[in-house]
């Protein structure tokens, strides 16, 4: 067994390392063992879970590994990523772990981990928790030695803790419109409380793929793919819709016309709305990551003077650059949206609301209101892979790092740190330059690729 944390958390398939029950249950003493806190006596620990099959094997596990290190655990059932920094601040625990494959199918499961302050650990303290789990003596020395075991319960209100917070976000001097509103759920974790919020907020609400059985979680549905949305909300003339993934951080949009809204159009509706309304402007710049349009940068320079830096893919990348530079929006085109005015992670619930808000305050269709700017063509493909040559390996480096002369082109190449692909994306002023020019790249990566 080799690295044990990705790109979010871990994540790998069911069964196999680093998530097999024995390494499972290895991971959630050595989180526990190095998270606890020195001030009580028994620290307290909130665990979610989406709603994949696996949620069943590893949620006892991880409970069992931080009940063993006198830890008192708090189940608080499936929910979305986002609840967990809101209801460890409420129930002040000291750490959060969430069982998710966030947009994976259901031969997934991955982990989580949230530090006291509500933000997913930090690459340094991964790396501690790798050094410990694969060093047979380091990890000796993780046990608790006294007979005082911690215990865990079940927290039945969860799910309507977190929603009154969501309401609580909305701006009480903006009279919301009732809109026909379709909600792709992802048979995923919001596949209650997302219906439940819009339908008490007053919505006409259309729900699709609501109904999980474990194994058809992100199935050809929600925010990894918006076909049976779009149909659906041209079918029943609905206003609009929105589509989450599996854990619910993620939000993709399609319009009243059914054409997808991504996470980019999404930032830029929030810049001009949220941000350059509390003229944060240049001092606050807007973070994204490397695969965003060019499209979206130069909209936000050009209209709002508000520069937006770029992170590594993640929205951990993301969220470390926005701490850093005390940004209040960020986000990725993958639709995870953050505002750390709100949350400290992403929220796809949130974003739909703040989403309804604006519509509602500028009385327009969700057409016209993300009607903002043209994308720069861009091509992305995913390329799987068992097994990669060093001459893939380096071919890659070299197209990387490789000057490219046309100031409007973009390449990069780049290993999925959730799944065994390559993912490679060319951005260009020109369709055809651009179509070009990533066939043949895929075309030599295919045949550096041990098969």
């Amino acid at each position: 067994m080799g690295k044990i944390f990705g790109t979010d958390g871990i994540r790998c398939l069911v069964n196999e390392e680093p998530l097999t029950a024995e390494t499972t249950l290895k991971i959630s003493k050595t989180v526990g063992y190095l998270l606890k806190s020195e001030k009580k006596i028994n620290s307290r620990v909130i665990i979610c879970k989406d709603t994949r099959l696996s949620g069943y094997l590893y949620e006892p596990l991880i409970t069992a590994g931080f009940i063993s290190m006198g830890m008192e655990v708090i189940l608080v059932g499936p929910l979305p990523t986002p609840a967990v920094p809101h209801l460890m601040r409420t129930l002040r625990a000291d750490i959060g772990v969430m069982i998710t494959a966030s947009h994976n199918t259901y031969q997934y499961n991955g982990l989580k981990f949230f530090n006291s302050d509500g933000y997913k650990i930090s690459s340094k303290l991964e790396k501690k928790v790798e050094d410990i789990i694969l060093n047979k003596k380091k990890y000796s020395k993780i046990i608790n030695s006294t007979s005082n075991t911690g215990k865990a319960i079940r927290l039945e209100d969860a799910s309507g803790r977190y929603s009154e917070f969501l309401k609580s976000t909305l701006d009480k001097k903006i009279k919301l419109k009732k809109l026909k509103i379709v909600l792709d759920c992802g048979n995923g974790a919001t596949y209650e409380i997302a219906p439940n919020i819009f339908w008490e907020l007053g919505h006409e609400v259309i729900s699709i793929n609501n109904k999980p059985n474990g194994k058809n979680i992100n199935l050809n549905c929600g925010a990894v793919n918006i076909n049976e949305l779009s149909k659906k909300v041209i079918q029943e003339k609905a206003d609009i819709g929105f589509a989450f993934d599996g854990d619910g951080d993620r939000l993709i949009i399609v319009d009243e016309k059914g054409n997808e809204i991504d996470g980019d159009k999404i930032i830029a509706l929030f810049a001009k709305y949220l941000v350059n309304i509390k003229k944060a402007k240049s001092k606050y710049p807007i973070i994204t990551t490397v695969m965003s349009n060019i499209g979206l940068e130069k909209y936000l320079l050009s209209n709002f003077k508000i520069k937006l830096k770029r992170s590594h893919v993640g929205d951990i990348n993301v969220i470390k650059e926005m701490q850093k530079y005390n940004s209040i929006l960020g986000g990725e085109q993958s639709g995870h949206i953050i505002l750390s005015e709100y949350s400290k992670t992403g929220d796809g619930i949130l974003a739909a609301l703040k989403v309804i808000e604006i519509i509602s305050r500028e009385q327009k269709s969700a057409s016209l209101i993300f009607n903002l700017y043209n994308n720069f063509p861009q091509i992305k493909v995913n390329i799987p892979y068992k097994k990669i040559s060093n001459k893939c390996l380096k071919y890659i480096k070299n197209i990387n790092t490789k000057n490219i002369k046309n100031k409007n082109t973009r390449l990069l190449i780049r290993l999925s740190g959730t799944e065994p692909l390559i993912r490679l994306l060319v951005e260009g002023n020109d369709l055809k330059s651009v179509q070009d020019q990533a066939h043949t790249i895929e075309k030599e990566i295919w045949n550096k690729i041990e098969k």
